[in-house]
């Protein structure tokens, strides 16, 4: 205890330099200052002198004070993970992990139990995501370095990130990185609109780039502290000799095995961190609390994108999105094309029952929807949601009557869609043939007093909202065959296709989908001619036309100079060779 007194005393004046340092406006100064004290306190802090003793007795004063300076050293730290410049954020988030690792080791070994000092940890997740000055250097080195490599540092920034989330949108803001942290005190007022916006703006950039999410327990094997089932247990350890060992940045204790129980059960148990339910579970708790909050609709896209693949397989219980997705899907517009995917996912794989799916898909099928940036991906979820041939032919000739008359206002990148849909629905459901051809009866002029009814009366009810009701089957693809004169020849040939039998295999939907002006324009220039183009319907006898009277030369040079004079150009009818 002496000896550890005299090194405390002895050092207390460089420490107060150093920490003082960390205050100054120049760069270079924290920066040497920050790794000055990184050396100064791992010795420290791997030799456990930083811990709080549990016995008031044993605390002795410098001690003590070297162990506040170590905590103003932590809390600088995490206030330099916002700071502007790139430089300071990248070391102090390094070395803040490396401490994170250096203190839960030596809990570790001497608690004789997996000990990850989460509160530590708590302080550097709520240091990236209520940021600021969140930039891609800061980013990338989190993402690529350690949150994609690591399984406990995965696994804790998700529970950590749904707690501070929480508390924002609940109650309070997260706590003030100031000074120390507390369990029971991390309420305060609540955040404004921007905060927390900019809360889900960091907190989804990380999330969006997840890319070792595991699938099975077996892939849970990485970890920045050690592997929760160390080789040394200490099987005398007891839940009060567990107290002497506390995380430096909490006076409450940091220790998260999830539970303090978790010291005590038998070690033959499978600690949580290596159930794959309970990554599953805190994945899910991020994502459920990130969607609550506020956000841009260029966000609200993104996370509809990566809903089915990224995000619905790794949830615990993927009904749990159901009122996000059914909401997204009513909002209308390009987001609920967006939602199609994962709504259907979840009717699909997990049961959902939806019943107006249907009845809405078809409500989407307007003027627009051949506009919209995410035409391809709509197209290729509806002929994936009509390929059942249990479906009613009047829903499915609802849908080929609509896609039809859409045709008629649709660009042409649009309309080598339609077409070779509507012919893959009408091979695959042939209750539907009756639409390529249906031939009305004129009444005669005495049935009707000398009238003839308007046979260009089309029963389909194209505003009824109810695809079964729309008395689409009663009606014609009479626009098919209004495409067949379309001015652009690919256009007009594919329609030509209802004219013959219907003999040939479905086409792959995916040659078509991509097609935009510029393709169609590059298909058309890139063509070689069969024959020399036409430049007139009669082949002249001239290069320019001249004036009739092309004999008495002297009046078209009077003319000519007119012109000249009066600086007037009259086409080229003056000149001749």
């Amino acid at each position: 205890m002496k000896d550890k007194c005299n090194l405390a005393d002895r050092n207390d004046t460089k420490f107060s330099t150093l920490l003082e340092s960390l205050e100054n406006k120049s760069p270079d100064v924290i920066y040497d200052a920050m790794y000055a004290l990184y050396r100064a306190f791992v010795p420290l802090l791997s030799m456990g002198e930083l811990q709080k003793p549990k016995k008031i007795v044993d605390q002795n004063a410098a001690v003590m004070c070297l162990r506040d300076s170590y905590i103003h050293y932590v809390n600088k730290l995490c206030l330099f993970l916002n700071h502007e410049e790139p430089g300071l954020q990248v070391p102090s988030l390094n070395i803040l992990l490396d401490l994170l690792k250096i203190e839960s080791i030596y809990l570790t070994t001497s608690s004789g139990a997996y000990y990850f000092s989460n509160n530590h940890f708590y302080r550097i997740v709520e240091g990236l995501i209520d940021n600021e000055n969140f930039n891609e250097h800061l980013q990338t080195e989190f993402i690529d370095k350690y949150w994609n490599k690591y399984d406990d540092l995965r696994f804790y920034f998700l529970k950590n990130a749904a707690k501070i989330i929480n508390l924002a949108t609940n109650s309070g803001k997260p706590k003030d990185r100031s000074g120390p942290i507390s369990k029971k005190k991390r309420t305060n007022e609540r955040l404004d609109d921007n905060k927390l916006n900019n809360l889900m703006e960091n907190t989804f950039s990380i999330l969006e780039n997840l890319r070792s999410m595991p699938t099975d327990a077996s892939e849970i094997k990485d970890f920045w502290i050690g592997h929760p089932t160390p080789e040394i247990v200490n099987k005398q350890t007891s839940g009060n000799n567990e107290e002497e060992f506390k995380d430096i940045s909490d006076e409450d204790g940091g220790h998260d095995m999830n539970d303090k129980k978790s010291h005590t059960k038998s070690q033959d148990k499978i600690p949580p961190i290596l159930q794959l339910s309970s990554h599953r579970r805190v994945f899910s708790d991020c994502w459920l609390a990130l969607l609550k909050l506020p956000m841009k609709q260029e966000s609200y896209k993104k996370i509809l994108l990566i809903m089915h693949k990224k995000i619905i397989p790794h949830m615990l219980q993927p009904t749990m999105l159901m009122d996000y997705l059914t909401e997204s899907y009513n909002a209308g517009g390009a987001i609920s094309l967006l939602a199609l995917n994962g709504l259907f996912t979840l009717i699909h794989e997990h049961n959902l029952d939806y019943p107006d799916f249907y009845k809405k898909l078809y409500n989407l099928f307007d003027r627009n929807l051949m506009h919209v940036k995410y035409r391809s991906r709509f197209f290729r979820l509806v002929d994936l949601f009509l390929s059942s041939t249990h479906l009613p032919v009047q829903l499915v000739a609802s849908f080929i009557k609509r896609m039809s008359r859409l045709s008629l206002t649709s660009p042409p990148h649009g309309i080598v869609i339609l077409i070779p849909l509507i012919y893959n629905l009408i091979r695959r459901h042939p209750s539907c043939m009756v639409l390529i051809h249906r031939p009305y009866e004129i009444k005669s002029r005495t049935e009707d007093g000398g009238h003839i009814n308007n046979i260009s009366e089309d029963p389909y009810v194209f505003d009824e909202p109810d695809p079964m009701n729309s008395n689409a089957i009663a009606s014609s693809l009479w626009e098919l065959k209004t495409l067949q004169n379309h001015y652009l020849p690919n256009v007009a040939t594919l329609a030509k296709i209802f004219q013959d039998k219907f003999n040939k295999p479905s086409y792959n939907l995916e040659d078509f989908l991509d097609h935009t002006y510029a393709t169609l324009f590059e298909a058309e220039t890139s063509k070689k001619p069969k024959k020399t183009p036409a430049l007139a319907f009669e082949k002249p006898n001239f290069v320019f036309p001249v004036c009739e009277n092309i004999n008495n030369t002297e009046q078209i040079d009077a003319e000519y100079q007119e012109l000249r004079n009066a600086n007037i150009m009259k086409g080229w009818e003056i000149f001749r060779f």
